[in-house]
């Protein structure tokens, strides 16, 4: 009886939200990457996320807050400002480390384009004039910034320190750089249960890997794209030119 009278409750608020165009929905809302998130993370026993542009740190917000992860979180930020903030973020959180330097297929120096006040848009590539135009970057304010680049393989030992048996999640967001960023972890795969990459249907950059090269090079690798989730869409493209891809590992060519 207890449970009727609260499941009419919950019809009645659905109802009265609705008509004035609002909905009640379990947290995280299932349409939601953050409820794919959570329920990846969970199933996959994941114990670390390698978060590759990390640029302020919004991201494992959304692991720790919405996602409900606990995990070890390693992220890194190769823009110095950038840096600073999400350095500041990490903070309070003991189970959360950042390194400045970028991720790639090889250790190297390279030249960073950094737009002053759209740093969520600083790239290895550059940036396309119909992409700047769209989001409403200035090129002309760009400026360059050498870096640090290093392989995940190279890193791999002091990242997976301490854990018996690692299973990893790999998010990047390089802007055009993502397929680099696996490449230079070949060696380790085994360990990375999960990839969550953003491809282009529209490219922005010069240079950047079209959505249906990615999705085959992510498929010859042994991941299975199980989700895609709109990035952004500006009012100048009719849809969202990127998606964040979720992609799974699959094992004995299956999914399971």
């Amino acid at each position: 009886m207890l449970n009727r009278g609260t499941n009419r409750a919950k019809e009645l608020v659905k109802s009265g939200l609705n008509r004035v165009g609002l909905d009640l929905v379990r947290f995280p809302a299932p349409h939601t990457i953050a409820h794919h998130l959570q329920k990846f993370l969970l199933q996959n026993g994941i114990n670390l996320v390698l978060d590759v542009g990390a640029y302020h740190g919004s991201y494992c917000a959304l692991l720790r807050e919405k996602a409900r992860y606990r995990g070890r979180i390693v992220s890194f930020e190769p823009h110095r400002d950038s840096f600073e903030i999400l350095n500041a973020r990490m903070a309070d959180d003991e189970n959360w480390q950042g390194y400045s330097f970028g991720i790639s297929d090889n250790d190297r120096t390279a030249t960073l384009n950094v737009y002053e006040g759209r740093g969520d848009f600083n790239s290895l590539l550059d940036l396309r004039e119909h992409g700047a135009a769209a989001y409403d970057v200035d090129a002309s304010r760009r400026s360059a910034e050498s870096v640090q680049m290093h392989t995940l393989d190279s890193l791999w030992p002091s990242l997976v320190s301490g854990i018996e048996r690692p299973c990893v999640f790999l998010k990047i967001d390089t802007q055009g750089h993502d397929t680099a960023v696996v490449r230079g972890a070949a060696n380790n795969l085994k360990d990375i249960r999960g990839i969550q990459s953003e491809l282009p249907v529209i490219e922005l950059y010069d240079g950047m890997t079209p959505m249906p090269a990615a999705l085959t090079f992510y498929r010859d690798l042994g991941y299975l794209p199980i989700g895609f989730f709109p990035v952004n869409t500006p009012a100048a493209y009719a849809a969202s030119p990127e998606f964040d891809v979720l992609l799974k590992q699959l094992r004995n060519g299956r999914d399971t």
